[in-house]
Order: structure tokens, then sequence, then C-alpha cells
């Protein structure tokens, strides 16, 4: 005789399946949000959690209304990316929305999001501003993480298929990522997996556990749910100890980062405007000096007719030599000496802010290493670490605007400096820059007459579209506005044009100033607002000089710019996207087949390049979503074939059950009512098959499922057969259909549990 304890009531079983469905819930809701975390190995900071943290949780919550309300599948994806859209628009294109909705002004901003996101995809250097395509897919993965962990937890009975669209996520973060927090992060989802994989078995196997705890409602789920978190802290425990000893835990990613050589050219150009529109506003590293001074990381030298890049190979001649401040032999330039105390905040990379030419290293927290021809000081492989300082002195140059008028620049230190492409752009661009400098006499009073040309007929502004197209610089040019990259870049290709060596400087201008006690020291903090690029070019026996060609900037103790010192200290609005992270994209210059005016207000023709650039982009996103949709037609349809057999262990009923499924998506649903032998007379009314052959199987089904014989294989061959003949004769529409509704698929895998 059973007890009530080991024979539960039909209520209670009730009640503990609704609490076992909303810790399955909970827990998959910890597993998503853990997958967000795991983000902060790819952002910059932690200002990117807060979105994520909605969208995750906003997620779930409408997977988990969509399932209960019954609605299908393909509807509630639909309905789950739409809203995904919906909040991602919100939190990264808010100023685009028209009365708050994502229409197409803010589509189009996203679309250009994106796209710039995967032109850099190969390159993109962690850590990355949120404000990008990359956040924006990052914040519709995770809604999407969210609806498709439930679902196939839920909808479709999986238990460990449940955490493949987190598993696939993390992964890719994981293989990508820099090394921060990666132990801890790598523990808690594992711990996390651990436990709502249990779950979800516990949730499906309600008998099993109350055969092994004593059924008491509530009492049995509660018992095994505190087994399944002593296992996960067991095994979180385990990950923490063993994780750092794994082969390649401490090696860097495979993505290039900082301190990687991902290829003989790096492109360590900040992306001014990514920086500019941070909305975290972090320090990202303080200076205390008696002087403000522009902190250069690097420059590039090398140019491609399409962007600025400085060589690894150069990089790695860095040692420990400084700078030489006696090559200086002209008269008239002076010459100071600037001391400076730098404490970093969160910049990450390897590239160490400096003024120009630092001349001796006082003190330091890490190694540091200088290569002069490009200006760059470097730490160690690690890269920059917060509360990693060092004094350093440099000797800032400044020569007369006298000294200028009379120096030649015939002497470059490399012939790279002058380095063009030969092609029928840089004809039609040396048509423009002669128009710019005609009537200037010496190369000082022209390079004047370009950076006036720029400062006096061109607006700042960050809204403006990234371009990495073949015509940039036309359009640059026409648009008349743009931001620092441009114009620097601009500059300094107009200079090789007319014979001037040049190159592009990356930092940031000096920052928010602040007063340290009563000495003539100032505390400068540098945000990322405060990045900046600028074009130098040479000037023989003086060395590298900076010019300032983009509006509202001005360098300080540069008198012979003709331009005061400035700097913009407020937080910008803008519509442009951002796509890159600190240290990454490139200067682009056009390569584009129209000449342009100087003073033309016409857009610049696309050239065919740009039209065939264009089409094989096209062509690439079409390729794209072709693979995907393949990828989820081959691995859908086993995925839920696997859970139905492991659903179902009675190959009979679950073929029976297919048989059904094919007849229905044919000739509509049958009422649930129906009886084995009620279906068959419906397949013999249809005239589903040959009549003799459908008693044989209903009989053959019959017997099996409540006389409870056993059947020879022969027997049930003739039942897989039955199915395997109508699976080939469905309407095509059906078939493809199949492959891509998960819904569909699972009942002709027999998965539906309402039939005999």
């Amino acid at each position: 005789m059973t007890t009530s304890a080991s024979r539960p009531a039909s209520k209670d079983i009730a009640y503990d399946r609704t609490l076992r469905d909303l810790l399955g819930v909970v827990t998959l809701w910890i597993m998503t949000i853990v997958t967000a975390i795991s983000f902060c190995r790819i952002f910059s900071g932690w200002g990117f959690l807060p979105s994520y943290l909605v969208v995750a949780t906003a997620g779930h919550l409408v997977a988990y209304a969509l399932r209960r309300w019954r609605l299908p599948f393909l509807l509630s994806f639909v309905g789950v990316t739409l809203f995904t859209y919906l909040l991602a628009s919100y939190f990264q294109a808010r100023q685009t929305l028209t009365f708050g909705l994502p229409l197409g002004r803010t589509w189009s901003f996203v679309w250009q999001e994106i796209s710039d996101s995967w032109k850099l995809l190969g390159d993109a250097v962690p850590p990355l501003t949120l404000q990008s395509g990359f956040g924006f897919v990052g914040l519709v993965s995770i809604g999407l993480i969210a609806f498709l962990s439930d679902s196939f937890a839920f909808r479709f009975a999986g238990r460990v298929e449940s955490l493949i669209p987190s598993t696939i996520i993390f992964v890719v973060l994981s293989s990508v990522g820099i090394d921060r927090n990666r132990t801890i992060v790598t523990a808690l989802w594992i711990a996390t997996a651990i436990i709502s994989v249990a779950v979800l078995r516990l949730r499906h196997q309600l008998a099993r556990s109350s055969k092994i705890f004593g059924y008491r409602p509530g009492r049995t789920t509660m018992l095994s749910a505190s087994y399944i978190a002593l296992l996960a802290v067991v095994a979180s425990l385990i990950a923490l100890m063993i994780g750092p000893r794994i082969p390649g835990a401490t090696e860097d990613s495979w993505l290039s980062n900082h301190s990687g050589k991902a290829g003989p050219q790096l492109d360590p150009l900040v992306d001014i405007r990514g920086r500019l529109n941070d909305p975290t506003d972090e320090i990202l590293f303080s200076v205390a000096s008696e002087s403000p001074s522009y902190w250069r990381t690097t420059s590039l030298p090398n140019f491609d007719g399409n962007k600025w890049t400085v060589s690894q190979d150069l990089l790695d001649t860095a040692g420990g030599e400084l700078a030489n401040a006696t090559t200086i032999s002209e008269v008239g330039v002076a010459q100071t000496d600037v001391t400076q105390l730098v404490t970093i905040q969160s910049l990450a990379g390897n590239f160490a802010p400096v003024a120009d030419r630092p001349v001796q290293l006082r003190s330091a927290t890490r190694s540091l290493f200088y290569e002069p021809q490009s200006g760059t000081l470097l730490v160690s492989k690690d890269g920059l670490n917060r509360n990693d300082n060092y004094q350093i002195v440099s000797t800032v140059v400044v020569p007369s605007a006298d000294t200028l008028r009379i120096s030649s620049s015939s002497s470059p230190p490399d012939v790279d400096y002058l380095q063009l492409p030969q092609n029928q752009e840089i004809t039609e661009l040396r048509q423009v820059v002669d128009q710019i400098i005609k009537g200037s006499t010496g190369n000082y009073e022209k390079l004047l007459a370009i950076q006036s040309y720029f400062r006096d007929n061109f607006t700042y502004s960050l809204d403006v579209p990234t371009s990495n197209s073949s015509t940039a610089t036309l359009e640059f040019l026409n648009r008349k506005t743009g931001y620092c990259e441009q114009f620097s870049s601009t500059f300094a290709l107009f200079a090789r044009l007319i014979g001037i060596p040049s190159r592009v400087a990356i930092g940031f201008t000096p920052g928010e100033q602040s007063p340290i006690g009563t000495s003539n020291v100032q505390l400068f903090n540098v945000r990322s607002q405060h990045a900046h690029a600028w074009p130098e070019v040479w000037f023989d026996g003086i060395g590298w000089v900076l010019f300032e060609p983009t509006p509202g900037r001005g360098a300080p103790s540069a008198d012979y710019t003709n331009v005061a010192p400035a700097q913009d200290d407020s937080t910008p609005t803008a519509v442009a996207p951002t796509t890159t992270a600190l240290n990454q994209p490139s200067t682009t210059t056009a390569n584009g087949s129209t000449t342009v005016p100087v003073n033309s207000s016409t857009p610049a023709t696309p050239s065919t390049t740009d039209s065939s650039r264009s089409s094989a982009q096209v062509f690439i996103y079409l390729a794209l979503a072709i693979a995907l949709i393949s990828l989820w037609a081959f691995a859908m349809p086993r995925v839920v074939r696997s859970t139905a057999r492991r659903r179902e262990s009675n190959v009979i009923l679950l073929t029976w059950r297919s048989a059904v499924a094919q007849f229905e998506a044919v000739h509509g649903e049958l009422p649930s009512q129906l009886t084995v032998f009620e279906i068959g007379e419906r397949f013999i009314e249809q005239s589903w098959a040959d009549a003799e052959l459908i008693e044989r199987i209903v009989n053959l089904v019959t017997q099996h499922l409540f006389a409870k014989l056993e059947v020879s294989n022969a027997v049930y061959q003739e039942l897989d057969d039955f199915v395997r003949t109508h699976q080939s004769q469905l309407p095509l529409k059906i078939q493809i259909r199949q492959y891509l509704s998960p819904h569909l698929a699972w009942k002709l895998a027999g998965g539906q549990q309402t039939r005999p």
C-alpha cells in the first residue's frame, strides 16, 4: 500500500510544477545576467552593465509572457526581436527616435553603426567603446539569449540545449576579450550553468526527485535546489583553483590587442568620435605638470591611400634610450623642459601618453620603452594598469615663425613621410591644394594657408557619417564639416602633395586643469572627450612641428600657428555612430574620381569603385544571412529530434505521433479527444494511404499502447516506413517550414504529447 507521501496528489504536483517553472525561469535569467557581465572583457568600464541588465530582465519577462499566452515560436521570436530592437535603440540611439519609436532615421543610424563595426571586425581591439555597433549587437544578442534559452527549456523541454545561446556568446567573448576578471567570470558562469541544467532536469523529472527525497509540496523542490546549489558552489571553487592553471588560460586572446602582433601594420589611431561620445566620462589618466601640453601616444607615418598606420616592426625596435634634444640646430628655436607625473586611471593599451620629445625618465612603476622615430612611449606587453605612474621630463620645442619661414623640409628621417599612392584621385586632390596655397611662398606660408582654409571654411562636428569609402576625403571637402581625424588626415595628405614630409600624431589635448596646493604645478585630468589627432610636418634642423587645422582646438605653446590654445571640455551630442575602441581605427582618405573645386558645395559623385564596393558589401551581407539560415536549418531540426527522443523513450508512440503530425500539417488539426482507431478512420477518409496498411498500423499502435504487447522490429519497420514515405511526400511549403519553425519541427518529430 502506498502512502500519500509517495503518491502526490495532482494539485500538489501542479503546485510544485509551477514552483519549478519559476525556479527554472529565475536560473535562466541569472544565466543571462552572468553572460551579460562577461561583456566586461570587451567593453571599457562598467557603463555597459545597466542597459544590458535591463534588456536581459525584460527579455525573460517577455519570453515568459508570450509562452504563457501560447503564442507560436516564430511569432514570439519576431515579437521579442522587435522589443529588443526598441530597447537597444533607446539605449544606443535615443537621439534618433521619432516620437519615441525607432523608425527610419533610427534604422539608418543603427545599420550604419553595424556596417562600420563589421568593417572593423578583423581589426577591432578590446576594450571597445559601448556607443558603437558592437554595443548595439551585444544588447540584441542578450535579448535573443533570454528568449531562446527560455524557449529551448520550456517550449522544447530541453536542458543542456537551453545553454546553447549563452555558451556561444560566452565562448566568443572569452576568445576575443581582454584578461579582465577572466577567472571570476568563468567560475561564475560555470556555476550558473550547472545550476540551470540541474534545475531544468528537476523541473522535467518531478517523479524521480519525489522518489529520492520523498514528496511534500514545495519541500521536494527546495531540498533538490539546495543540493544543486551546493554542487554549483563546489564546481565554482574547483573552477577558481584549476581555471588559471589550464594551458592557455593566461595567454593573450586571439583577437589582436594593444600588445599583440596581429600583423605588419598597426592602426593605433583613436576613434575620436567614439571617445567623445563615451557616456562613462571616466578619467583616463591625470598629469601633474607646470605646463599644459598635447599628450601624444604615437604617430602614423604610413599612408596607403585609405588609412594611416604605424609599422609593428618599427615599434618593436623601441628601447630604453629617450629623445635627444641636442639634434636641434636652428637658431630661434625655444626649448622648454616639462616635467610630468602621469598616473593611469582607466586608459588601456600599450601606448603611454607623454609630452613630445621625452628626454629623461625619473621614476616609473612599469618598464617603459621609447621608439624615437614615431615618438612613441610604450609599456611592457601586459599593457597599462590602473594606478601605473611614471615621472618623465620632455623637452618641448617651440620654433618661431621667422625660423620656420627660412627652414627647408628636404631631409626627412625617412622617405616614407613623403609616400603617396599613385592614382587618379591624388592628381585631382593636388589641383585642390594648389588652389588653396595659390599666392603663398615658402613651406611655412603654404602650411598656414592650408590650416586657415580648414579653420575658416569648415566646422567641427561629430554629426557626420563614418566612411571608409574611396571618396571619403572628397566627401569631407564637399561637406566642410568633420572632426579631428578628418582634419589631421587631410592636412597631412595636402602637405605631402606639396612635397612637405608629414605624419598624423595621436594623443590627447591637455585636459581639465586644476591647481595643486600653492605650487605652480597643475593637475590635468584627461578624459575620453580630450582624445585628439593632429598633423605634424618636418622642418630641417628643427624636427617635427605640429599644426592645428581642427576648428575649436589649439595647442599650448604653439604661437607660430597663429592659433590660441583651446580644447572642448564639454560633452558634445552627436547622431553619428562610433565603431571602435581606443587606439584602433585609422584616418581615411579618398580614392575618388571627381574633381571638386575648393569652394564647391556640390556633393561628390560616387565613383564606380565605390559602387562596386557597395555591391560587394551587399553580397557579403547576403552570404552571411544565407549562412546563418543554413546553419539554423541544419542544426535546429536535429536538436528538436534529439530532444523529442530523449523526452519519449517509447519509439512506437513517438513514431505514431509523427504520423499524426504529418496528417495534421496537410489536412488541419484533429480533435485532441480522438482515439487511435478514430484517427485511423480519418486517415482512410482522406486516402492518406492504403486502407489495409492503415488498419494494420492502427492495430499495431493500439496493441502496443493498451495491451502492452511487444512488437518485433519487422512490424515496427512498417510503421517507420509509413512515416518516412509521407515525410518525403509532404508539400514543399511544409518541408521548408519544418527547417525554419521549431514548433512544426517539434510536432513532426513526435514531441507533441497531447496525442495517445
